[in-house]
């Protein structure tokens, strides 16, 4: 079966917006987490708690908005109620295997491949995006 032109064009627009979202969010989650931070080193101690709280509450508030920003935005999911709470999940899950995978990686290519970490995470960003758009796009708002 022949691929239309319109088809091919559909699915690039969908890559486009997953982009956009994608920087959107990573602004969107650095600015919480350094105001979280912020606000935390005054009132938490010791420097560790402060810097960890606000990363764990900055990546839930930063997985929520990407998944409200994927689902009306780059995937324009129509589920709502409980069929909405399970795309959530699907979703907090994908972001789980990525932030595993970047666990996994970055060892890997600091100590072994020696990349200096900088770079390191630039190569594991775009590894990441391309698994991160494979699993939203087949799995946390699939089609039924």
């Amino acid at each position: 079966m022949k691929t239309t032109g319109g088809e091919l064009w559909q699915r690039h627009q969908v890559k486009i917006r997953f982009l956009i979202v994608g920087v959107w969010n990573t602004i969107f989650g650095y600015i919480v987490f350094l105001v979280l931070y912020a606000l935390f080193r005054r009132f938490l101690s010791p420097h560790f708690v402060a810097y960890m709280t606000a990363s764990v509450i900055g990546q839930v508030l930063a997985v929520t908005n990407a998944f409200f920003s994927h689902k009306h935005f780059t995937f324009k999911s129509p589920e709502k109620g409980w069929a909405a709470l399970r795309e959530y999940v699907r979703f907090a899950g994908t972001y789980l295997f990525s932030f595993a995978l970047s666990l996994i990686l970055l060892p890997i290519f600091v100590e072994l491949a020696g990349m200096t970490p900088q770079i390191a995470a630039v190569v594991i960003i775009l590894i990441c995006t391309v698994f991160s758009y494979i699993g939203h796009s087949r799995f946390s708002f699939r089609s039924r």
